[in-house]
């Protein structure tokens, strides 16, 4: 008896599946464990889930498989602030050594990198949990330290990008987040120079955009190819763009347009190999494009 032919779409289905991340009970876990100790330590509070979360792509919920870092937020009161803001000295730098202080008693293991901004780092055998430290401001804002020559207050807001993603995905089905995340796995198979979130940026800016926006898997192969080509038409002299919810910048960090057009007709070439009822061949080529985790 022939083997029977998966179709596209629940191929891209099984894919977005392929990409979970692992360890999430472990992430849990240990965000719980954080959370207690910045309460009981700074605020006086008994609570795992106050004051605490998570940002980065993992709090936007675009990370995937193998993804190694976990960013955490976690919200000092602001007697804290204008203790350190009033600071002889590096107050910035001094408030890290006490939250790196505060990780020790639970995790033995914190770091604290000394680099421009100043890292709080709890490194595990497969990923690392970085802590940020941050205060809301009047402007319902957060600032978070920057140990950088004396010291200073950078501002910034991942709550807001994450509540804009998360509404943008709502309104288009879950399609959002699924094509960063495939757009991640590529990045990742191909070494692409492009940032997580410039990533969920240009997704969600195409996504608006997107005439097929209302499709279902069916027609995810050509969501690919129609964001490649989105993609790869970024003028190389445009060196940063603006984050939603939060309109910080974005840095361009490499020719990106280059590996997007040669994925674009790596694409098409999958396309065309469906079409012809070529699937192994297929296969390979979608492989090349997005990595092991596509399945055949």
């Amino acid at each position: 008896m022939a083997k029977k032919i998966r179709s596209l779409a629940d191929r891209f289905k099984t894919f977005i599946a392929n990409l979970q991340m692992e360890n999430q009970t472990f992430i849990a876990r240990r965000f719980k464990e954080i959370a207690r100790r910045v309460n009981d330590d700074f605020w006086n509070l008994k609570s795992d889930q106050r004051n605490t979360h998570y940002i980065g792509s993992y709090g936007r919920g675009t990370a995937i498989k193998g993804t190694s870092n976990i960013n955490i937020l976690v919200i000092l009161p602001p007697a804290v602030f204008e203790h350190f803001d009033n600071f002889k000295g590096n107050g910035q730098f001094t408030l890290l050594t006490e939250l790196r202080a505060s990780m020790l008693k639970i995790y033995p293991e914190t770091i604290m990198k000394e680099n421009e901004k100043g890292e709080v780092l709890i490194p595990f055998t497969d990923m690392e949990f970085e802590i940020i430290p941050a205060f809301v401001n009047s402007k319902g804002n957060y600032y978070y330290p920057n140990i950088e020559d004396e010291g200073r207050w950078n501002e910034f807001n991942p709550i807001k990008e994450i509540d804009v993603i998360n509404s943008l995905n709502y309104e288009y089905n879950g399609k959002i987040k699924h094509l960063a995340k495939m757009m991640r796995a590529w990045k990742y198979s191909n070494s692409v120079p492009i940032s997580g979130m410039l990533i969920d940026t240009m997704v969600m800016d195409f996504m608006e955009e997107w005439t097929g926006n209302d499709k279902s898997y069916s027609y995810y192969g050509n969501m690919t190819l129609d964001f490649l080509e989105y993609l790869a038409g970024k003028r190389n002299e445009q060196g940063h763009w603006y984050a939603k919810g939060s309109n910080r910048e974005l840095p361009r960090t490499g020719n990106f347009g280059r590996k997007a057009n040669e994925a674009f007709k790596k694409t098409s070439e999958a396309l065309r190999l469906e079409t012809d009822g070529e699937y192994i061949k297929a296969g390979n080529v979608w492989k090349e494009i997005f990595g092991d985790n596509f399945p055949v």
